[in-house]
């Protein structure tokens, strides 16, 4: 500094080291790094003209937000994360009016913080309607046209409607002083022309400046000054308003997967708990009979409803539920077993359990086959049927009211009324004189089957009450059922 002294200022209580310049304020090395976001750079552009008309040095250094916003020394001296920020010997200063104030208020003798304790109280005031009344409803109209968010046309529209108040605002005080703070430049003029020079250059066509010819005047007269060029450039004035861009790549909202990679040790537990189920409930896949494979349709559609309520238990719903690895492994394979069944109809299942004399009375096994057959398909259908309509928003009375579960739960009853009087009798027939494991096991299956119909009608009573989860599972007739099932497959 040349010939320069410092002063100490009282106001308000508070002390300010200024400097007071006798002759001139010669080159000083930079005040500190101001860091910025390309795209948005008009919020670090105030702080670089304050820094011209003060006669301040500032380095510059461009900010990624994708790769520095994660780096730890930028969380460590910025932990706010806000940009831009300006890097000096003492700290950082962040958000782009609090640097501009702290490079205004560096001289003294330039006013651009005011000329008294009134002027320092009219910038502040301009300031803070810049940012809140200008700069929102601005960038709200203006991002979208830069590829900086989505356009929302309801929220443009209402933003234009709030810019055209703040810009009659405006104009009423430019009416009566050629500056908003008297007849010289400070950093309230500075920080609204660099908000308002992107609405200039990109939206604000002819038709919509005519309405304010003060503020047209006062803003061309700004940006004409060497210090407003030096940092802008030349600016040209919007001859046709710009349409809204697809949003920048990266600007995009950020997907959210992050959740999946931070959580797979707790999906350890399910997936091995799963897999101790299926083999618990699902027997080895034989190269026999359809009856067995009948038997482990069975066992894995309870295993994926006992999957189903688990997975509720722990906070998952719908499709995160549908989308679960250990879900889709178990509809695969009951898909797998449902195609190998209709493949091998009912006739190998009385080969192994009559011998040749019963052979004439095979038709009424295999009827009866059949029946169980559609009882089991009817049954997925409702379940099916009551996922969807659970991802749809609906539950409990809502679901077992709704036209077409009724239907389908109207035709499983018919079915099990069916198979009860005319499937029974014909078993029984067809099996005069067999083995006694044979029938032993007819039955046990049979049992199995309906202990199986009972659980699901049971918990989707309970759930229609208001139940679930883990309640269901502790219901005390859930329960009695349920080791009753365990028993009877112990014994198959």
């Amino acid at each position: 500094l040349k010939q320069s002294s410092f002063v100490c200022s009282h106001l308000r209580g508070r002390v300010y080291l200024r400097i007071a310049s006798c002759d001139r304020f010669a080159m000083s090395p930079p005040v500190g790094t101001l860091h910025y976001i390309e795209q948005t750079l008009y919020k670090a552009e105030k702080a670089l003209i304050v820094a011209k008309f003060n006669g301040l040095a500032l380095d510059q250094k461009k900010f990624d937000a994708q790769k520095d916003a994660r780096k730890p020394e930028f969380i460590a001296k910025n932990p706010t994360g806000k940009v831009p920020y300006l890097e000096t010997d003492m700290g950082c200063i962040f958000t782009s009016n609090a640097i501009a104030r702290y490079i205004a208020r560096s001289r003294a003798d330039t006013a651009l913080y005011g000329k008294c304790f009134d002027d320092e109280g009219q910038i502040d005031t301009w300031l803070e309607f810049c940012t809140h009344e200008l700069e929102v409803p601005l960038m709200t109209w203006v991002y979208p046209v830069m590829g900086l968010m989505d356009d929302i046309p309801k929220a443009t529209a209402d933003a234009q409607v709030d810019v055209k108040k703040a810009l009659t605002a405006l104009e009423g005080q430019l009416k009566s002083s050629k500056y908003l703070v008297g007849d010289f430049v400070t950093l309230a003029d500075i920080a609204l022309v660099c908000a308002l020079r992107e609405g200039f250059a990109r939206v604000f066509d002819a038709a919509f400046r005519k309405a304010f010819p003060k503020v047209n005047a006062w803003f061309e007269g700004c940006v004409a000054m060497p210090q407003f060029k030096a940092v802008l450039g030349i600016v040209k004035l919007c001859a046709t308003a710009e349409k809204p861009q697809p949003v920048l790549k990266e600007f995009l909202p950020p997907v959210r997967s992050e959740k999946k990679k931070e959580e797979p040790a707790k999906k350890e537990a399910p997936k091995a708990e799963a897999k101790a189920i299926s083999k618990a409930l699902v027997p080895p896949r034989p190269n026999a009979p359809t009856g067995d494979v009948a038997g482990a349709i069975t066992a894995v559609g309870d295993q994926i409803r006992v999957l189903k309520e688990k997975l509720k238990a722990e906070g998952l719903s719908g499709k995160k539920i549908n989308d679960h690895d250990e879900v889709k492994k178990l509809v695969a394979q009951l898909q797998e077993l449902k195609e190998g069944a209709e493949a091998a109809p009912a006739a190998p299942v009385a080969a192994p359990a009559a011998p040749a004399a019963a052979a004439p009375c095979a038709p009424p096994a295999a009827e009866g086959g059949s029946v169980d057959a559609q009882i089991t398909a009817v049954g997925e259908q409702i379940r099916a049927l009551k996922e969807k309509l659970k991802g749809e928003g609906l539950s409990g009375k809502k679901i077992n009211d709704h036209d077409e579960i009724k239907t389908l739960v109207a035709q499983l009853t018919e079915l099990k009324a069916q198979g009860g009087a005319g499937g029974a009798a014909p078993a029984k027939a067809t099996l005069p004189t067999p083995p006694a494991p044979a029938a032993g096991g007819g039955d046990i299956e049979a049992q199995i089957t309906g202990v199986g119909d009972e659980i699901r009608s049971l918990k989707e009573k309970l759930k229609g009450e208001g139940l679930s989860g883990k309640k269901i599972n502790d219901h005390d007739e859930v329960k009695a059922l349920v080791a009753k099932l365990t028993e009877l497959k112990a014994k198959q």
